[in-house]
C-alpha cells in the first residue's frame, strides 16, 4: 500500500473517529449487543479475545507511538502498550481503512506477498490466523449475516521472538537436553541438511552446500563422526586440551587419557597441548625457553624487568589477561617442582608439556591468540582476533630465537593492523600439492590476500562451509589445524614421528567438535526488550529490496530479501515457521555466498585465490584429496573450482563472500570481512562508517607511560558504544604527504596506483615488500590505525542495509545483542 493511501485512511480514521461512525457499523460491535445477526450468539469482541488476542498482539510490538511502525506508512493502524484498548483499536483502523474484508490494507499487508510490509507475512492467505481476521472483518462489515462460534478461548499462541542458542551446534543441544547421556544416539549433523534444493522457496536461502568430508572413515584415516553423547563429549574434552585448555588433570589428579576406541593413536597415551608449528611436540620451532621469554622485556628497551611483565606481554602483544592457569617458571625456578612456575602467561601463550606429562620450561603459542578475545575482566575463547598484533609478538620472539617468529614476521601473515591478519597459509600450503607447470605458474603468481579479520569460533557449528569465501567444506577440518602442523626438526633433537600430516589427522575431529562446541557470551549490558522484539521482526522479515528498494543492487536470487535471508534465522517465531525454514533444525545456520555484485565489499581477498592455486590445494591433505574422484563419496577438495557445487538447476556458486551466522556478534567487532568497520552501526549505515580511525586505548599505569605499549581498552564499560555495538575509537583525518603511511590520504603514494596493487594481487608475498617496518614504540602504536585507502582495506560494500531508518537500525542492533 503507497504512503498516500495510508494517510488518506488515516485522515478518514480521524474523521469518523469524530463523527462517531464508518464502515458500514456506527459503533464497536461489543459483547451482547445484539450484533450477533441471524438469532445467534456471535460477539465479536469475545471472538477477538479468544483467538485474535495474541496474533494482534503481535503488531503491538511495532505498531505503538515510538515504535518502528510509527511512521507515516504504519500510523494508519496503531495499537498502544495497553492490551485492553487492542479491540477498540483493532476496529477503529479497520474502520479508519476504509472496512471491507480480504481488501482491507490490515489483511492485504500482513498476507500478500506483493504488498511491502516490514513485518513480514505473518498471517498467510488460508492461515488460522488469516482466517479469524476474514471473520471478525466479515462481521464487522454485515453484522446481520455474522454467525459462528465465539472460540473456546485457546486462541493462537505464538511462539516468542527473543531466545537465541547462543551458537555451538546441533549436538550441543541434543545432549544438553538429554543431560549428556552417554547413550543417547546423535541426531544428523543439521548442517548436512544444507543440500542443493533444501531449503529453496523459503525465506532463508542456501547456496553453498554440505560435503561429508568423513563418509568413510577408512579412506580419509580419519576416525568416523561421534555416534552418541558420550562419544562426542569425550571427543570435547580432549579437543580441549589440545586446544589449550590447561591444566590438563581431571578432578582426581589424572591426566586425560584417550580412549581405546581411538585407535589413530596409542591408547592411553596423555594428551597435550598443541602449538604453533609443533603439534603436541614438547619442544616446537615456535617456542621460546623460559630464560628467553623472561627476557623480552629487553627487546621493549626498558632498564629492567617490570613488576607487571606479565601484564604487559598480554598489553603489548594482544593476548588475554595473564592467568594462574597457564604458570610458567620465572627466574631459576623448577617448572616441575613449582606447579609449574610462579608467572602468569597470559591466554595465547602455553607452556609445553613432555610425554609423560611434565612441564618442559618452553613457551610457544596457540590458537587462542588470534581466536580470541578479552572484554573486562572475562576472556572469551572463540571471539576472533580483535585484539592480537601478531607482527609485534612474532618479531620479539624472533629477536630472541623463535624460527616461527621469523617466518610469521617476515613472510607478512601476521598483517599490517592490530587484531587483523594476513592468513593465506593456504597461498603456501598450494606449493606442496602443484602437479602441472600451469598450476606451478598460478601459485607463483597468486597474490596476497591482504588484511583479515578471525571468525568467531562458535559460529562454527552453525556453518556448512568454512572461511569467508566458502573455500572448504565444514568438514574439511584439516585445514583448521594448518598452523599446528609439525615443521622442521625438533629443536632438541627429539624426532616427530607423525610429521606431514599424520599427527593432525590424528588430532583434529577433536579439535573440530571442541571448536564447534563454543558457545557466545551473553551480552553484558542492558537489552530494551521491547526494542528488541521490533529489530527481531525487522531482521527476519524486512525485505531490502521491497517497493522500489535497492533498485540499483541486484536482489539475491533466493530469500526474502531480508537479513534473515542471507545470516540465518534465530527467533523461535521463525526457526518454527516452515515459510523460513524446511526444518527447525537448521536454526542459525548460514550459507549464502553473496555474489560480489551484491555484496560490494573489498574484492582483494575473493580475488585472490586463482583456479591453479585452487587446485593445488585440492591437491594437499587439506583438500582431502582420498575423496576426489570416488563414487558415492563428496568431494572435499577447494570449493571454488567450478562445477564443485552447483544448485538444484545446475548452476555454480557464484564468487563472492559467506555471511557468517550472527551469534556473539557484539563481541566480534569490528566488521566485514576485512575488520574495516568498527561498529555495527557504521555497518548498517555506510555513510557514517570512518575512512581512517583508530580504537581507544588502554591507559598505562602513571609510571610507565611513555615507556610501553598498552592494548586495545577491553573494560566494556569504558570502550565499548553500546548504542553502535561497537569498541569507541578516534577518527583520524588523512594527510597528503604525511611520513607515516596510515595517515596518509594515498598511502606510500603508490597504493591505489593500479601497477603496485597489481603487484599485490599476482605475486605470493609482494604485499608485504612495502609495510612498514616496526622498530619502536610509536611504530607499533601507528599499527592500531586502520586505513581504509589501504590495499585490501576498502570498507564500502553492505550499502543494500542503508534503505534502514535509523529507528529500524537501532531495533535490529539491539535484536542483535540477544544473539
Amino acid at each position: 500500500m503507497s504512503a498516500n493511501k495510508i494517510l488518506s485512511g488515516l485522515g478518514l480514521a480521524i474523521l469518523l473517529s469524530a463523527c462517531g461512525g464508518g464502515g458500514s457499523t456506527n459503533s464497536i460491535p461489543a459483547p451482547g449487543d445484539g450484533n450477533g445477526g441471524g438469532g445467534g450468539d456471535f460477539e465479536p469482541q469475545t471472538f477477538f479475545e479468544n483467538n485474535l488476542q495474541s496474533a494482534v498482539g503481535f503488531c503491538r510490538t511495532c505498531h505503538i507511538p515510538g515504535g518502528v511502525g510509527d511512521v507515516d506508512d504504519g500510523r494508519a493502524f496503531m495499537l498502544s502498550s495497553n492490551m485492553t484498548q487492542d479491540y477498540q483499536n483493532f476496529f477503529a483502523s479497520w474502520q479508519g481503512l476504509g472496512g471491507g474484508v480480504t481488501d482491507n490494507a490490515i489483511l492485504v499487508e500482513a498476507s500478500d506477498a506483493s504488498e511491502p510490509h516490514s513485518g513480514g507475512k505473518p498471517w498467510p492467505v488460508n492461515g488460522a490466523v488469516y482466517q479469524a481476521v476474514e471473520t471478525l472483518f466479515s462481521c464487522w462489515d454485515d453484522p446481520v449475516a455474522c454467525t459462528g462460534s465465539n472460540g473456546d478461548g485457546g486462541g493462537i499462541e505464538l511462539e516468542p521472538l527473543i531466545q537465541s542458542a547462543h551458537g555451538g551446534h546441533g549436538w550441543v543441544d541434543f545432549c544438553e537436553a538429554n543431560n549428556w547421556n552417554p547413550d543417547a544416539e546423535l541426531p544428523v549433523d543439521p548442517r548436512s541438511l544444507v543440500r542443493a534444493g533444501y531449503n529453496d522457496g523459503r525465506a532463508v536461502y542456501y547456496n553453498a552446500f554440505w560435503r561429508d568430508c568423513h563418509m568413510d572413515p577408512e579412506l580419509v584415516g580419519e576416525y568416523p563422526h561421534p555416534e552418541t553423547c558420550g562419544e562426542f563429549k569425550a571427543s570435547i574434552d580432549r579437543g580441549a586440551v589440545i586446544m589449550g585448555e590447561d591444566p590438563m588433570e581431571d578432578e582426581n589428579g589424572e591426566f586425560k587419557r584417550y580412549p581405546d576406541w581411538l585407535n589413530h593413536v596409542d591408547a592411553g597415551a596423555i594428551i597435550r597441548p598443541a602449538t604453533t608449528f609443533g603439534g603436541d611436540n614438547p619442544h616446537p620451532v615456535a617456542a621460546l625457553t623460559a630464560q628467553q621469554y623472561n627476557n623480552l622485556w629487553i627487546t621493549w628497551g626498558l632498564p629492567g624487568r617490570p613488576d607487571n611483565f606479565d601484564e604487559l606481554v598480554a598489553e603489548r602483544y594482544g593476548f588475554g589477561a595473564p592467568s594462574a592457569e597457564y604458570p610458567y617458571p620465572v627466574g631459576n625456578e623448577d617448572p616441575n617442582a613449582t606447579n609449574g612456575g610462579s608467572g602468569h602467561l597470559p591466554y595465547g601463550l602455553i607452556q609445553t608439556r613432555n610425554a609423560d606429562g611434565s612441564y618442559t620450561g618452553e613457551i610457544s603459542t596457540n590458537c587462542q591468540g588470534c581466536h580470541s578475545v578479552q572484554i573486562g575482566d572475562q576472556f572469551h575463547n572463540g571471539a576472533g582476533g580483535a585484539m592480537l598484533d601478531a607482527t609485534v609478538s612474532s618479531r620479539d620472539f624472533a629477536a630472541l630465537g623463535s624460527i616461527a617468529g621469523v617466518l610469521i614476521d617476515r613472510a607478512g601473515l601476521a598483517g599490517r593492523v592490530r587484531g587483523t591478519n594476513n592468513a593465506q597459509f593456504s597461498n603456501i600450503t598450494a606449493a606442496s600439492g602443484v602437479q602441472s607447470e600451469t598450476q606451478l605458474a598460478d601459485v607463483v603468481q597468486n597474490g596476497a590476500t591482504g588484511t583479515g579479520d578471525t571468525p568467531a569460533w562458535w559460529n562454527v557449528g552453525r556453518r556448512p562451509v568454512k572461511f569467508v569465501d566458502a573455500m572448504f567444506p565444514g568438514d574439511a577440518v584439516r585445514v583448521d589445524y594448518a598452523l599446528f602442523t609439525p615443521l622442521l626438526t625438533d629443536k632438541q633433537g627429539i624426532p616427530d614421528q607423525q610429521r606431514n600430516g599424520g599427527w593432525v589427522s590424528a588430532h583434529v575431529q577433536d579439535g573440530d567438535h571442541y571448536i564447534m562446541s563454543r558457545r557466545s557470551p551473553e551480552y553484558p549490558g542492558t537489552i530494551d526488550m521491547a526494542l528488541a522484539e521490533q529489530g527481531a521482526i525487522l531482521f527476519h522479515s524486512k525485505n531490502l529490496w521491497a517497493d522500489g528498494l535497492n533498485t540499483d543492487i541486484p536482489r539475491p536470487m533466493g530469500g526474502n530479501g531480508s537479513c534473515a535471508s542471507c545470516h540465518g534465522a534465530y527467533s523461535p517465531r521463525y526457526i518454527n515457521d516452515t515459510a523460513y525454514l524446511r526444518d527447525p533444525a537448521l536454526e542459525g545456520i548460514a550459507s549464502y555466498v553473496v555474489p560480489l555484485a551484491i555484496i560490494q565489499t573489498d574484492s582483494v581477498r575473493s580475488d585472490t585465490y586463482n583456479e591453479g592455486t585452487n587446485e593445488a590445494n585440492s591437491n594437499t591433505s587439506v583438500g582431502y584429496p582420498e575423496t576426489q574422484g570416488v563414487e558415492g563419496i563428496d568431494n572435499c577438495g577447494v570449493q571454488n573450482i567450478p562445477g564443485m557445487q552447483p544448485d538444484a538447476n545446475g548452476n555454480d556458486r557464484p564468487i563472492g563472500y559467506a555471511a557468517p551466522p550472527l551469534y556473539g556478534v557484539w563481541a566480534t567487532a569490528p566488521y566485514l570481512h576485512n575488520g574495516s568497520v568498527p561498529d555495527m552501526w557504521g555497518l548498517l549505515k555506510s555513510s557514517e562508517r570512518p575512512s581512517i580511525w583508530k580504537r581507544q586505548s588502554k591507559e598505562a599505569r602513571a609510571d610507565q607511560v611513555g615507556q610501553v605499549v598498552m592494548g586495545f581498552e577491553s573494560d566494556f564499560s569504558k570502550g565499548y558504544n553500546q548504542e553502535k555495538m561497537g569498541w569507541n575509537y578516534e577518527v583520524i583525518s588523512c594527510e597528503i604527504g604525511a611520513s607515516i603511511p596510515a595517515y596518509q590520504c594515498d598511502p606510500l603514494g603508490l597504493e591505489s596506483q593500479f601497477f603496485l596493487s597489481e603487484l599485490y594481487g599476482s605475486l605470493l608475498g609482494s604485499w608485504n615488500v612495502t609495510n612498514p617496518p616496526t622498530l619502536s614504540n610509536d611504530d607499533i602504536e601507528n599499527r592500531k590505525i586502520y586505513n581504509t585507502a589501504m590495499f585490501s582495506q576498502g570498507n564500502g560494500g553492505h550499502v543494500f542495509s542503508d534503505v534502514l531508518t535509523d529507528q529500524e537500525r537501532l531495533a535490529i542492533i539491539e535484536y542483535l545483542k540477544t544473539l
